[in-house]
């Protein structure tokens, strides 16, 4: 007899189904479905207000929801616009802070040579770029290992060239560490280089899906997003 290797089923980092989200009368998002798999980058694109912002909090356990399911294996990690370090504390003491289990100091020094700042343990964010200051931010979500990072316009305050290197490295971290990442972005490019998959919400629903394995050039994708998000030819920035 012959024995055959049962595959084990990869668990998903998120899984949506249904989601429903109101202020008083305004339905912000409606009966949403989502499933993110562990190692899978996609990027959240729509225009202000379709409730981009609120599906990501309602992921982080920050927002309560009022219809649906969220079934995730654990909390998530979050790093918003705003890199949110204590100013109180150096950068080894936020990066571990919240962290369960031994040698603290340890992991956060790791979590800090990954990102480029090994050296800066006892450092202070008053000292810090704000390109650093990301960096450190993104060292404290990724210390946890996270199953799902969420990504709040994290480098949206960046000048242009940070924010082409903060692409490269986050690229990088999620290669090695391969949690499922959902980016909330305004930026049509940044979605294109970063995510395997690019969503696009209107009316609180996802509206429109692009796969990277989707056949066409960088151009053709971005022209098709931009007609998604309603914005005609001439328009130079999505608003």
């Amino acid at each position: 007899m012959t024995l055959h290797a049962i595959p084990v089923r990869t668990v998903p980092a998120v899984v949506v189904n249904g989601l429903r989200r109101s202020y008083g009368e305004r339905i912000v998002v409606d009966k949403l479905d989502l499933r993110i798999e562990r190692g899978e980058f996609v990027a959240l694109l729509g225009e202000s207000g379709c409730g981009k912002t609120t599906l990501l909090r309602a992921l982080a356990g920050l927002d309560p929801i009022q219809g649906g399911r969220i079934d995730a294996p654990r909390r998530p990690a979050v790093v918003f616009q705003e890199h949110r370090l204590l100013p109180w504390e150096n950068l080894w003491r936020n990066v571990s802070l919240g962290l369960a289990g031994d040698n603290p100091r340890e992991r956060a020094a790791a979590a800090l040579a990954e990102v480029g700042l090994g050296d800066r343990l006892d450092d202070w964010p008053r000292n810090l770029s704000g390109g650093q200051a990301q960096r450190v931010a993104l060292a404290r979500a990724l210390v946890q290992e996270p199953e799902l990072l969420l990504l709040d316009e994290p480098f949206a305050a960046l000048d242009a060239l940070t924010r082409l290197r903060m692409h490269d490295l986050v690229k990088e971290l999620v290669a090695r560490h391969r949690p499922g990442v959902l980016l909330v972005t305004h930026d049509v490019d940044e979605a294109i280089a970063l995510a395997d998959r690019i969503l696009v919400m209107r009316d609180g629903i996802i509206a429109f899906e692009h796969s990277a394995t989707t056949r066409g050039g960088a151009t053709a994708t971005r022209a098709r997003l931009l007609l998604e998000l309603g914005v005609t030819a001439g328009t130079a920035q999505v608003v």
